[in-house]
């Protein structure tokens, strides 16, 4: 057995020392697939990354393959979330952290804008009131100045 110790082992999937799991080229396919629903009937999907078994080197490959695009945003509620189109329109990479800045989850959406940077109804309506607030000016009974 101590013959063994002189054959060299390589690690299968290695590329520039990051390992691939494999999962890489079918999950760009995929994107692919939902790129082309996007355009042709409007349909959006995702694809959650952190339920998938990825190795760091296929973390690498999506992100070389996919670029960095024009458009990012940091939202922060919680912990940060980081949206940044890819290179290739219509692909986002959304990637949320808690508050220790540890990722919780990581997605590819394939849409033209991503829910999370979409304003909920609820939310217009309060900007609106807002605004109207704002714009409005104040009255003397809205200035509560006590005679009545």
């Amino acid at each position: 057995m101590n013959n063994l110790k002189g054959i060299p082992i390589a690690i299968a999937g290695v590329d520039d020392g990051l390992a691939l799991s494999g999962y890489a080229d079918p999950i760009l396919h995929e994107i692919q697939s939902l790129l082309n629903d996007l355009v042709t009937s409007g349909k959006s999907a995702s694809i959650d990354l952190r339920s998938l078994p990825l190795f760091p080197g296929d973390y690498e490959k999506l992100k070389e393959v996919l670029g960095q695009g024009e458009v990012s945003a940091t939202l922060e509620a919680l912990g940060a979330t980081h949206v940044g189109e890819t290179a290739i329109h219509g692909v986002w990479w959304v990637t949320h952290y808690n508050s220790d800045e540890t990722i919780i989850a990581e997605f590819i959406e394939v849409t033209y804008m991503p829910e999370i940077l979409r304003t909920h109804p609820a939310d217009a309506r309060v900007g609106l009131d807002l605004l109207h607030s704002r714009l409005t000016p104040a009255t003397e009974a809205d200035k509560g100045d006590g005679d009545v």
